[in-house]
């Protein structure tokens, strides 16, 4: 993540998913970001932070999503994370999104979409969070 970045928090509910999108519209025109990539950025964050709400904590949770938004020689990066039990949503050996789309379920294709929206996709665990850094 590079020092000059922006920092926004939300709880993780539904309800919430618009401000958090609005906010980091916000802090990406800071940045001059062009729209479409803004559009792209919310798309992921919108996957990201829906997973969290349904899958990581079972439902809406008081406790904290945060992502930072900032750029660097390479491009912009985003870092997502949460309080969530530990997944790492890119690795390997998770089935997501794996079935051919003739049989698959409606959903399980997000984490798909975001790997495909980013340059790169990190995840560690930290301090009991999921931390996700995103390469635009």
């Amino acid at each position: 993540m590079p020092a000059d970045f922006t920092k926004i928090s939300v709880a993780a509910r539904s309800a919430e998913l618009p401000r958090l999108l609005g906010l980091l519209a916000d802090c990406a025109g800071r940045l001059g970001v062009a729209p479409d990539d803004v559009l792209r950025l919310q798309l992921i964050a919108e996957e990201l932070f829906t997973n969290t709400v349904a899958h990581g904590h079972g439902g809406d949770s008081e406790a904290p999503v945060s992502l930072a938004l900032g750029r660097d020689a390479n491009g912009l990066c985003l870092q997502y994370s949460d309080a969530a039990p530990a997944f790492d949503p890119f690795d390997d050996s998770f089935e997501i999104g794996r079935k051919l789309p003739s049989t698959a379920a409606i959903g399980g294709w997000g984490i798909e979409l975001v790997r495909g929206m980013a340059r790169g996709c990190r995840y560690r665990r930290e301090d009991g969070r999921n931390v996700i850094d995103i390469e635009l």
